[in-house]
């Protein structure tokens, strides 16, 4: 039975058709296995698509460099080992007919510089970010 509610209705988006108007934020939740987003990581994301959303966004804040230190269980988008399992999430979500879109970031002062290979903090400026009470380097050309 189809409804008329406008949530439920298809939109198109240029070339994307979403099968409704329910969609998943991006978030971290902390099911990456060592910076991949492995089977746990995958099965969250068709379980949300099997329940019918229309896009489910992956990844808080997948970090796009070394230099940006994961602070929250992020992925890891700058090493070549996440490509099959991103494909795999993705095929998986399209197959269950949902969209997949990824949130990519360079964390910048949102992070720490004794996280994962203790790189400094690198930031637009060098401003004290409170959360993380990291002093950044600021960027250089």
């Amino acid at each position: 039975m189809a409804s008329n509610d406008p949530l439920l209705q298809p939109y198109k988006l240029k070339h994307l058709t979403l099968r409704n108007r329910i969609m998943s934020t991006a978030h971290e939740p902390s099911y990456s296995e060592d910076g991949l987003p492995k089977d746990t990581y995958r099965l969250y994301h068709l379980e949300k698509a099997k329940g019918g959303i229309a896009l489910t966004m992956t990844a808080g804040s997948a970090i796009v460099s070394r230099d940006s230190a994961p602070a929250f269980g992020n992925l890891h988008a700058y090493r070549d080992e996440i490509v099959p399992w991103l494909r795999r999430l993705a095929d998986d979500c399209h197959e269950a007919g949902s969209a997949v879109m990824i949130q990519l970031t360079h964390l910048g002062r949102r992070t720490n510089w004794n996280k994962a290979d203790w790189f400094p903090v690198l930031a637009p400026s060098p401003v004290r970010e409170p959360a993380h009470r990291a002093f950044p380097k600021e960027i250089e050309d």
